[in-house]
């Protein structure tokens, strides 16, 4: 039943809002540093010159994983100081080892709208909520849900981005996901990380664990790029 209520979720975000998919992605440069999220014009059309982030460490360490690098076609790239070309992305994947946070994947992407996608991700959430066998569990900045029947935990957290758009992490016994983090409008965050048993008869420590996470992908991302907050 977990793996049934994530695959729908998952499936609905990608049907219905618009989620990349390895269909629109262009062959990407040889070498750079930098990504470029990119602008859209009322056409629809992708322009250079929204969100960077580094593709390249401070020290310069790659950080990506570069078979999953989604890259755009788009005219006229920028160029960095030192002359490379900054590619218009769709998505990108951190190598996890190097953001020191523990976690088993790591992505940046842009979608439609990124408050429609986390409402859709937080559905689920929000019918364990409703049903009154779950137990619940409050802390200071989340609320778990105890869906013991199935064997998960889901847990609403405070995001550690403005905006106030819903932040909700599912976990069972193997993994926690952290399908929809909202950077901003556009751009979002999603996350996954080993779970356990022992997590899942603590919901306290579940939430703490998710919030915990939430802040630490946050304070990753941070230095890598100018425009975050």
């Amino acid at each position: 039943m977990t793996k049934t209520i994530l695959t729908m979720t998952f499936m609905s975000l990608v049907a219905v809002l618009g989620l990349a998919t390895p269909s629109n992605a262009q062959n990407c440069p040889d070498y750079y540093r930098f990504v470029d999220f990119g602008l859209k014009d009322d056409s629809g059309l992708m322009y250079r010159g929204g969100t960077l982030l580094r593709a390249e460490g401070f020290s310069a360490e790659a950080l990506l994983l570069e078979n999953l690098t989604e890259c755009l076609e788009v005219r006229d790239l920028a160029k960095d100081g030192h002359g490379n070309p900054i590619p218009v992305v769709e998505s990108i994947n951190y190598i996890p080892e190097i953001t020191g946070t523990d976690l088993s994947t790591l992505r940046v992407s842009r979608v439609k709208d990124t408050e429609a996608t986390a409402n859709e991700n937080a559905k689920a959430h929000i019918a364990n909520v409703e049903n009154a066998e779950n137990v619940t569990t409050k802390g200071e900045n989340f609320v778990c849900i105890s869906q013991k029947s199935a064997g998960m935990i889901s847990c609403q957290l405070v995001s550690p981005y403005p905006g106030n758009i819903s932040l909700v992490v599912y976990c069972d016994k193997n993994k926690c996901d952290m399908p929809v983090l909202a950077i901003n409008g556009e751009l979002m965050i999603s996350a996954s990380w080993n779970s356990s048993n022992a997590l899942l008869d603590n919901p306290q420590e579940a939430g703490l664990q998710s919030a915990t996470k939430a802040q630490q992908i946050h304070d990753f991302l941070k230095p890598l790029s100018a425009t975050l907050q």
